[in-house]
This record gives C-alpha cells, sequence and structure tokens, in this order.
C-alpha cells in the first residue's frame, strides 16, 4: 500500500540517469522475494522516461495520486521527473525500462497503459544479461522502442488506475481499505474507526478524485476481484475476500463495475490472444 505522505512526495528525489551514450535505453529488474510489506523504495524520480511492466506475479506502481496493479505483460509508460515507487507481491517480477527522452518516437507527457508484447521482454532481458556488438545492441534497442511505443491493442482498456486522494487526513482509511479490501465493515464504520467525521471524508474524496469513499472502496475491490478471478480464485470466494456476503451482490457489483459478469469477464481474458501469450 502507499505509505508515504504528502510531504515525501514533495521532498522526492531524483536518481541520476542509468543510460549512457551509445546505448538507448536500460532495464533493471527486481523481485518481490521479501514479501510486500512496503514499497521497493522511497518516492523518487528519475531523468529518463520509465515503462515499468510486470513479468511475473503482480506488480503495484505507486504514483502521488493513483496506483497500478499491473499482471504479467502489462505496463505503464510514467514520464521523466515523474514521482513514483512500487510494491512486488511475493514471488513477483518487476521490470523498469529506462529510455531517455532523445530516443523515444514520441515523447512520453502522459500515464499510459501499455501491453508489452512477449517477445518484446524476452529481448528487454536478453539485452540485460548478454554481450553483443554495440552497433546489434542500439539497433535492437531502436526496434524496440518503436515496438513499445506502438498504439495499445484493446486488451489494454481492461486494466485501470486506482485513484489516491492526497489529503494526510485519509491516509490511514485509505490504507486499511489498500489492506483489507474484504474488511466487512461498512463504510460509516470505518469512517468512524479511524476518528473521522462522515462529511469530511466526502470532502476530501470528491474534491481529490472525484468520487465518493463508498465508490472508491468499491473499485479497489473490484480491482482486486477482477484479478483474482482471472487467476482462477472461484467468484465465490474472491466475493468472499471482497468483502460480499453473497456471489449474486458481487456479481451485480461486478457487472456495474465492468458492464459484464465475473464469468463473461473471465472468458473474455481467456479468449483474448494477448493475455494467453502473456500471462505467468
Amino acid at each position: 500500500m502507499n505509505a508515504y505522505r504528502q510531504a515525501e512526495w514533495d521532498a522526492s528525489g531524483t536518481y541520476p540517469s542509468t543510460v549512457t551514450a551509445p546505448y538507448l535505453m536500460g532495464t533493471g529488474v527486481v523481485t518481490g522475494d521479501d514479501g510486500h510489506s512496503r514499497p521497493i523504495s522511497p518516492p523518487h524520480s528519475h531523468p529518463d522516461a520509465m515503462l515499468a511492466w510486470c513479468y511475473r506475479g503482480t506488480v503495484w506502481v505507486y504514483l502521488h495520486d493513483a496506483m497500478w496493479q499491473l499482471a504479467p505483460g502489462q505496463g505503464v509508460w510514467i514520464p521523466a521527473h515523474t514521482p513514483h515507487t512500487a510494491r512486488h507481491e511475493r514471488d513477483s517480477t518487476g521490470c523498469y525500462t529506462y529510455i531517455p527522452d532523445t530516443a523515444l518516437i514520441n515523447p512520453v507527457t502522459t500515464i499510459t497503459r501499455v501491453l508489452v508484447p512477449r517477445a518484446v521482454q524476452e529481448m528487454l532481458l536478453h539485452l540485460g544479461i548478454n554481450d553483443m556488438d554495440d552497433g546489434l545492441r542500439v539497433r535492437t534497442q531502436a526496434v524496440l522502442i518503436e515496438m513499445l511505443q506502438q498504439p495499445a491493442p484493446e486488451a489494454a482498456e481492461q486494466w485501470r488506475a486506482v485513484p489516491l486522494p492526497a489529503d494526510d487526513r485519509v491516509r490511514a482509511l485509505v490504507q486499511a481499505v489498500l489492506a483489507d479490501p474484504g474488511d466487512t465493515r461498512t463504510a460509516r464504520e470505518l469512517i468512524l474507526a479511524h476518528g473521522l467525521h462522515e462529511r469530511t471524508v466526502l470532502r476530501v474524496f470528491t474534491t481529490d478524485i472525484g468520487i465518493s469513499f463508498g465508490k472508491w472502496r468499491t473499485g479497489v475491490r473490484m480491482t482486486q476481484a477482477a484479478r483474482q478471478i482471472v487467476d482462477g480464485t472461484p467468484i465465490g470466494a474472491a466475493a468472499q475476500r471482497c468483502g460480499y456476503a453473497t456471489t449474486s451482490a458481487f456479481s451485480a457489483a461486478f457487472k456495474q463495475r465492468f458492464g459484464m459478469t465475473p464469468r463473461q469477464h473471465v472468458a473474455r481474458v481467456q479468449s483474448d490472444s494477448a493475455h494467453q501469450l502473456y500471462w505467468r
């Protein structure tokens, strides 16, 4: 979960570039062997654009005002000098590809989701651990950049960012929901348990992210549930883990969120050749 306060985001530093001429990119690999209790580092930024992508398991990318849950083959472009951090669930592998603006075909100016083709994933990792002629390496990197900057296919619409309010007054409340989406207490009970007033929470959430706390909490639950059922968790079990007493209530909320039932969602992902190629 996002463990940092507004002041820590404001104080985030910039790491030096890891890409040196004549090369066009560099990729770092981080595993989740240490579990998922904290992000991998305090909020920070890079002088180069960064593609954060998941190779195995589940990777969470945190920005000041949102978080992305990435499954294998999914990634997000992050513009240069944008503070961020990340967290890897156990047995997960997250990869971070850095590309200077001068090497990009199109500038990265906004947070953008992208599917990273399996062949591109393997080649990015291959470049990181194998020696080759500089000319061949640079040509290969140029082709990979071109492939990464192709328009995202429709499959990229299947995951979304979860917005995060910036106000520190609701920080503990937000952390509680992210840590345990299945908490069966009502929204009012959760708010009171954290010593907050309902009007204060409503004002913070509507001001910072444009929706109520209740709708935001449902979005968190649905994001978790969608991944669980695709991973093979029975729909009834996913419903219970996300705080729903009955499968029918969960299915109704899921359909309202995604426009399809849980079974339809699983069938769509399983029939999608992109996901079949990328999922591990």
